[in-house]
């Protein structure tokens, strides 16, 4: 009789809707993945109440525990899926499970634009995994430096991929492959089959930002980028960021030509399959890379940040990644 193989066993720790999204891409038939969601992260509570676990593929489960040294200590996973590579949480897990031991495979998942920042990081000869404008205690930075390192080991020898969706420009992809790492691509193939609707092109979707709630960009020029495109178009709906004030969104809903949609559901499952003819308007974010991906056909229309709107708490390291992306895929010719 021949044996019946088992499969891979694997975890994830997610700490947002994109990251939760990103681990079902990566997901393999032939592997059991547990994903560990951080519930009690900014709007990770709703969306994983949205979230049908009927939408789970096969030989996948969820617990909303997130990232504990117990979980890798007590399994000898696989392989490893890491939303946010900078967590602390993330951090004091593997090192903990794996301070005398071998690391399994370690996948890096898509966390937004944060991701570039990462993948940097980890093809740079040293320096710790924190992200752009974090400041670390002593103890912390001794930590994330320490997970950098192990990371950059685990490249050497052929165990660190970077499971993505988002362009990537020649110079990174070329200092992450010398360094060992491999890149792999999904354009989202699950997510495509899921039954979650879409929108009308005369709805005029707007993609909410982060950078005014996170105090980037001024609050006023902002708005009257928004105002902007209702004048310009009559009406509008608009998918507010999980870090949005309640005040913006109350005062901004005043406007009866606006519509705010909260919709739990990241907005990639909620506008996957507009009509060709239909356009989402943004501000640089990974939605709109993302819905590219999702919605080839349909106009991506980005408005580059000006640098009057900056509030000086970007470095301009960050403010030129941000205006620099493209929603077009790379060429990994």
């Amino acid at each position: 009789m021949t044996p019946v193989s088992k499969n891979r066993t694997a975890v994830a720790f997610v700490e947002s809707p994109l990251q939760f999204l990103s681990a079902l891409e990566s997901h393999e038939p032939n592997e059991d993945l547990l994903i560990r969601a951080r519930a009690s992260a900014k709007g990770m509570t709703s969306f994983l109440d949205a979230f049908d676990p009927a939408w789970l593929p096969k030989n996948v489960s969820l617990e909303r525990d997130g990232a504990k040294p117990g979980v890798l200590r007590k399994s000898a996973f696989d392989r490893i899926y890491l939303g946010d590579a900078c967590s602390g949480q993330v951090h004091k897990a593997l090192a903990l499970a794996y301070l005398e031991r071998r690391m399994p495979e370690i996948v890096i998942l898509d966390d937004g634009l944060a991701t570039y920042s990462t993948i940097e990081i980890l093809t740079a000869k040293r320096g710790p995994l924190v992200r752009p404008r974090q400041k670390l205690k002593a103890s912390r930075t001794i930590m994330a430096a320490h997970v950098a390192d192990r990371l950059r080991g685990q490249a050497t020898v052929g165990r660190l991929r970077w499971h993505t969706a988002l362009p990537v420009a020649k110079p990174l992809r070329k200092a992450f492959l010398k360094s060992g790492g491999e890149i792999t691509r999904h354009r989202f193939e699950h997510l495509q089959t899921l039954p979650t609707g879409g929108s009308h092109p005369r709805d005029n979707p707007v993609i909410g930002s982060s950078l005014a709630a996170d105090g980037l960009i001024a609050e006023k020029d902002y708005r009257a980028w928004v105002d902007s495109i209702v004048d310009a178009h009559g009406s509008i709906t608009y998918y507010p960021h999980r870090r949005e004030a309640d005040e913006f969104l109350a005062d901004l809903a005043r406007d009866e030509r606006v519509r705010i949609k909260h919709v739990g559901l990241p907005i990639e499952l909620r506008l996957i399959n507009l009509p060709p003819d239909s356009t989402i308007r943004s501000l640089p974010s990974t939605a709109a890379v993302s819905l590219a991906v999702l919605n080839p056909d349909v106009t991506i229309d980005v408005t580059e940040v000006p640098a009057k709107w900056w509030t000086g708490a970007a470095p301009d390291s960050l403010r030129k990644t941000l205006n620099s992306q493209s929603v077009k895929a790379d060429d990994d010719t």
